[in-house]
């Protein structure tokens, strides 16, 4: 069975919170639940690593401003640029995908290449 390329140690750091699972199913059978906060601004992501699942709800003042739910995506993977910036990119396909930062502030960038 192929995985996401992300350790469970990466991305338990890069959310700095242990996530919420379903039961006591151990990385990477089980569901993890990562939720943060930033100002005004929370974060869901819940990624299933060994079924390549992923699903992100952005809030804005409790508002919701962004939804993903992605079933089998490429791959999700924990980056650490050289500026010392931790993103969490999910690839939804050769040409798309979604880069988290959570720190100082949440943002989320989709980026889609077109085929021209």
């Amino acid at each position: 069975m192929s995985t996401i390329s992300a350790e469970e140690w990466g991305v338990l750091g890069f959310f700095g919170v242990n996530p919420k699972t379903e039961d006591d199913t151990p990385w990477p059978y089980n569901d993890f639940l990562y939720e943060v906060a930033r100002e005004a601004n929370s974060l869901s992501c819940a990624i299933a690593p060994a079924y390549k699942d992923v699903r992100i709800i952005l809030k804005s003042n409790v508002v919701k401003t962004y939804e993903l739910n992605a079933v089998g995506v490429d791959d999700v993977g924990y980056i650490e640029e050289a500026n010392g910036k931790e993103v969490l990119e999910i690839t939804l396909s050769p040409k798309e995908s979604i880069r988290l930062v959570i720190n100082p502030s949440i943002e989320v960038e989709h980026i889609y290449e077109s085929a021209t």
